[in-house]
């Protein structure tokens, strides 16, 4: 079991983990005492900043991450501007059945491999039941989307309580995923085709392979992106790439996805069809290029070279124009 919850998978890479952890050991101690002594985080001194921003994209400690979280997202002024609202929304006589029926069955499905969210009265999953109810009920418009279960589970993994996850959960889907669970879903379809064109910018010949072979971009991304790799990489490397998420916002996504993609080309060249695309890509999530967050971290930053925001909003534009609302 790691330290999260989670339970081993059967063919568990034991050696592989255990030489990056006697490594990230010592670089968690490093970047603690660092912390402590550069930063000495609190709600006054964590806002955004050149050097904030390094400190984050190295990692931030266990002990912080739910402070940084909150505090660089928004989360807790939005938390601050309403006070109570939380357990108003929870306490709200609202017709929602559809929707809660669907959280009711979603919800013992989240996580089975976790021991928080095991048992139906206890542990996390109340918690992650009411987070998604008030969730329902502040953004009706939306309502319940699979996928939301999963993000909002590792948000009270991380910050243990209901009402900080509740408001992260408003900030990932209101600023960070617009339109990514709206009807339709159409700012997940617009970023899907944006991914696959920065994919073609920096690796043509490759892109024309998978297109050639009859890839579908959103078979690949969709999960991705609706669960923000949760399903995808090791609970530590997810975790990182969140502490980013958090801090810069959409455009470490897009890095994510595009170091996942143009990390794996040569073998990906070699696929022949979409069955051998998705088992390269599972086979990758579990190597030691993904284990290892640290050094995953370090790479969403060198290989997709430089992207930056105007980029990735030029190419929304030109995609949603595409699409019909």
């Amino acid at each position: 079991m790691d330290p999260y919850g989670f339970e081993r998978p059967d063919g568990f890479d034991h050696a592989t983990y255990n030489r990056f952890v006697s490594g990230y050991l010592g670089v968690l101690a490093r970047r603690k005492q660092r912390w402590e002594q550069r930063l000495r985080p609190t709600e006054k001194n964590i806002g955004h900043s050149a050097k904030v921003k390094r400190y984050v994209r190295k990692g931030i400690p266990t002990e912080y991450r739910k402070l940084v979280w909150l505090v660089s997202s928004g989360a807790n002024g939005k938390k601050l501007d309403n006070p109570g609202l939380y357990r108003s929304l929870l306490q709200s006589d609202e017709r929602d059945e559809q929707a809660i029926d669907v959280i009711r069955t979603d919800v013992p499905r989240t996580f089975p491999e976790n021991v928080h969210f095991r048992h139906p009265d206890e542990g996390l999953l109340p918690s992650l039941y009411n987070v998604l109810v008030a969730f329902v009920r502040y953004r009706p418009e939306i309502g319940y989307c699979q996928g939301l279960n999963y993000v909002a589970g590792v948000l009270l993994l991380v910050v243990k309580e209901e009402e900080p996850a509740f408001w992260l959960l408003t900030v990932l889907v209101d600023n960070v995923l617009p339109d990514y669970y709206s009807c339709g879903m159409r700012g997940l379809l617009v970023d899907t085709e944006v991914l696959s064109q920065l994919i073609r910018n920096r690796n043509l010949e490759l892109h024309v392979h998978l297109e050639q072979i009859g890839v579908s971009w959103p078979v690949i991304f969709t999960k991705w992106f609706i669960c923000l790799f949760v399903d995808f990489l090791p609970i530590d490397t997810v975790l990182r790439v969140w502490d980013c998420i958090f801090y810069e916002g959409s455009k470490i996504i897009m890095r994510t996805g595009l170091t996942i993609v143009l990390a794996n080309a040569d073998r990906l060249m070699r696929c022949e069809d979409i069955g051998d695309v998705v088992s390269c890509l599972r086979s990758y999530a579990s190597s030691e290029a993904a284990v290892d967050c640290h050094a995953f971290l370090k790479s969403i930053f060198k290989v997709p070279k430089k992207i930056n925001s105007k980029e990735i909003s030029r190419l929304r534009k030109k995609y949603a124009d595409r699409i019909p609302k």
